[in-house]
């Protein structure tokens, strides 16, 4: 349409500059008596001239409107690879190219930075570690990376489009930014911080959600902690008990063998004092042992005969096994996984003050995971705050060092351990997930 106007309005004015002078020519021709023949002559062979000059003009104009059309159609339609072909005449339609195709090289340059830096930060979210949702104002899911699609063992794309609810995580939306909690995922459990953001597509507010497992981390800085703590600590107390055990057992010796009741109640005095000494030592040690836990040496094993090894060891107790797959064999350490499994069996045992109490053990495999329960019928958690803290303990003679060394065994094998309260009825449940 624009070619039209701009054709209509260049033949109105050749016209007007060609027709006018001609006709004045032609009636001077008229006026001074020239003949006929001339003076018609003279009109055709100046009609003709017009026309060639009006096709010869209207078809240049074509070309480089054209031209022109073609380099704003392609940039339009993202396709910087077309350039104009200047006329060499230096006027203002080859300045015109001229500007077009820089600005076609510039936008093309552009793109390709772009779409480099799109597959930086792409290479960038797939290989952090940090789980990536972004949610669109309808609660779909419009992107995850694959830090995302490996909580829920799921392709990305394949998660695309799907709302919030089918992932159950929008009580994760409603978390403070920065906030630190215990969440279980699919193929995950553990503590995670969540962040949020937002940012705007198409006018409309999107919904960023950044899940960061931060299990690993805590439990590496308190590890750290308590193993510094310890090692001042075992370092002071053993120091102090080394001669305490030793003039305590010397004054004993020195005592007569026939003692009156004076005697007797100062050597039952020492006795205590060297028994106490000798307790508070192994006490300490334990915790050292367990700052030093080695790493495990894992091999393939199954968990079932495993748990069955352990079942002499608590006769007095009804202990049954509900696995429905024959042999479940898993990488692990055997040595410290049974460690693990004593542990859990005695704090059931424990806390199950009738004797015809039951502990089941269940096993199933979800996807790539073992996930193994070991439910009693005790009375309970009480305070969950302080399961796995060390030297607290809810026992008489308990030093609080079962389940902070059932945790780092099962982190040892890449694997979860918690403990909860039983929903079904009284009593808890102790869960290890370990990769299969």
């Amino acid at each position: 349409m624009l070619e039209a106007s701009i054709q209509i309005v260049q033949r109105r004015l050749m016209l007007i500059a060609s027709v006018t002078p001609t006709c004045l020519l032609l009636i001077i021709m008229a006026v001074h008596g020239y003949s006929g023949y001339l003076i018609a002559l003279t009109a055709f062979l100046s009609a003709l001239l017009i026309m060639y000059c009006l096709v010869t003009v209207d078809h240049s104009l074509n070309f480089h409107l054209a031209t022109v059309m073609n380099l704003v159609e392609s940039l339009t339609n993202n396709e910087f690879s077309m350039r104009g072909k200047r006329t060499g005449r230096n006027d203002s339609m080859d300045g015109l190219i001229c500007m077009i195709n820089r600005l076609s090289e510039s936008m093309n340059q552009q793109r390709l930075e772009i779409r480099q830096q799109q597959y930086l930060v792409k290479k960038i979210m797939n290989n952090i570690d940090v789980a990536i949702f972004a949610f669109n104002d309808k609660g779909e899911i419009a992107f995850v990376n694959k830090g995302a699609g490996l909580l829920f063992d799921q392709n990305p794309k394949s998660m695309q489009g799907q709302q919030i609810d089918s992932l159950a995580i929008y009580d994760l939306l409603q978390c403070t930014s920065g906030e630190v909690m215990e969440w279980h995922f699919p193929q995950k459990s553990g503590k995670f911080q969540i962040n949020q953001d937002n940012y705007y597509e198409h006018s409309r507010r999107q919904t960023l959600l950044f899940v960061t497992d931060v299990s690993e981390l805590l439990r590496g800085q308190e590890y750290r902690a308590w193993k510094n703590l310890l090692r001042v600590l075992s370092h002071e107390i053993n120091n102090t008990l080394t001669p305490i055990a030793s003039l305590s057992q010397i004054l004993r010796e020195l005592l007569p063998e026939q003692k009156d009741e004076s005697l007797t109640e100062v050597d039952g005095g020492l006795k205590i004092i060297e028994e106490r000494a000798k307790n508070l030592k192994s006490f300490i040690e334990s915790y050292r042992k367990l700052t030093q836990l080695p790493a495990p040496a894992k091999r393939l094993h199954d968990i079932k005969s495993l748990i069955r090894e352990l079942l002499p060891l608590f006769e007095h107790r009804k202990i049954n096994i509900v696995c429905g797959q024959e042999a479940l064999k898993v990488n692990i350490d055997p040595a410290q996984m049974q460690q693990l499994m004593i542990n859990v069996f005695k704090n059931a045992d424990e806390a199950m003050s009738d004797p015809k109490g039951a502990i089941t053990v269940s096993c199933e495999v979800q996807k790539y995971n073992l996930i193994l329960e070991i439910l009693d019928q005790g009375t309970g958690i009480t305070n969950k705050s302080n399961l796995f803290v060390p030297f607290y303990s809810t026992k008489s003679h308990g030093s609080g060092i079962g389940l902070t060394l059932c945790r780092q065994i099962a982190e040892n094998h890449s694997g979860y351990f918690s403990i909860d309260n039983r929903e079904d009825m009284q009593g808890c449940v102790a869960r290890l997930i370990l990769p299969i």
